[in-house]
């Protein structure tokens, strides 16, 4: 009986073995584009660069307007911020919209981290060593602060600091390898490899969060710039006399996005990276309007790269004389 029961478990065994390996191999990336897209929605963007190393496929779907379409069905559309300086009274004014509502509503907001996935504003961390002027960055779970000047000659030598997101404790960053002089703006996003882009009067300066040091890019010629983006590792530059440029860093020379029509002066210009994409929002003091275009970005960065807009929309107008735009981000579902 127990020799019955061992012959019958062998070719049961057998015929189960054979069976696993007459099923046909599958992977993720080969199901259909819809339950992909429904499965990555789920995933929170901090881990959308690694994703997008897997496959050529989950890269272009990661980077896709479908996804961001499918996140919004879900409850997770991205919002923007732009912040206003008011110079008499010397205070400060954020506005929002979404992608969907191309217009500019009024919120609180005083000195405080909004958490994007709760939507709670929580009290700021106070540097434990002020410096003025310094740039700012968020690279992981830390956000960085670096450069400027200290007035406290007992802590001139700590030119740059961490501040902990997880541990809300504060911690010594690498400093600098050269000096960073007062910043009027930085960029950085998930996909630049703990750097941190920031400009200043002449150049573009990048700091590296793992060591400290710093690499110098050259702005094109004398064109006035007021602000710069990073899409998809390549450095992007709006100069009034050219319109907006990018990076080639193997040749370390400026060059213009082709198929657009930014060229001329606007009052103030911000630009911020978003979904692959460059959200391009601007301010004209002459009318009081505040307009945004969304820039889609193709080509080669070793060839060139054409620039598409997908639309544009006027945000908001009447905008007081006295408000100055000095702030454009985009607040993602990053952690959640």
């Amino acid at each position: 009986m127990m020799m019955r029961c061992d012959l019958k478990r062998n070719k049961f065994s057998k015929r189960m073995s054979t069976t696993a390996k007459e099923a046909p191999s599958w992977s993720f990336s080969s199901l259909p584009d819809d339950i992909i897209l429904n499965v990555i929605a789920r995933v929170p963007r901090r881990y959308h660069p690694i994703l997008s190393c897997v496959s050529k496929k989950l890269q272009s779907l990661v980077r896709s307007s479908e996804l961001q379409i499918t996140r919004s069905l879900r409850g997770k559309e991205n919002r923007f911020y732009v912040g206003f300086r008011e110079k008499y009274p010397s205070s400060y004014h954020w506005f929002t919209f979404t992608e969907s509502h191309h217009h500019l509503a009024s919120i609180r907001f005083p000195s405080f981290l909004l958490k994007s996935y709760s939507t709670t504003p929580v009290m700021g961390p106070k540097s434990p060593v002020f410096r003025h002027g310094a740039a700012v960055g968020l690279v992981n779970d830390k956000i960085y602060i670096f450069g400027g000047t200290c007035p406290q000659s007992c802590y001139q030598d700590i030119k740059a600091q961490a501040f902990d997101l997880n541990t809300q404790t504060w911690q010594l960053a690498p400093n600098p390898s050269m000096q960073v002089d007062s910043k009027n703006n930085s960029v950085v996003t998930p996909a630049l490899g703990r750097k941190i882009y920031v400009m200043g009067g002449k150049d573009v300066i990048v700091y590296d969060t793992r060591d400290g040091t710093c690499d110098e890019i050259i702005r094109a010629e004398d064109f006035n710039s007021q602000t710069i983006c990073v899409v998809d590792n390549v450095l992007y530059m709006h100069y009034h006399d050219v319109g907006l440029m990018w990076y080639e860093s193997k040749a370390k020379e400026w060059r213009v996005v082709h198929g657009l029509k930014f060229k001329g002066y606007f009052s103030s210009i911000k630009m911020a990276e978003y979904n692959g994409k460059l959200a391009f929002l601007w301010h004209s003091v002459n009318n009081g309007e505040v307009w945004c275009s969304m820039i889609a970005l193709y080509g080669s960065s070793n060839v060139a790269i054409r620039g598409l807009v997908e639309w544009s929309d006027r945000l908001l107008s009447d905008v007081p004389f006295s408000y100055d735009m000095k702030d454009f981000m985009v607040c993602t579902d990053y952690y959640k």
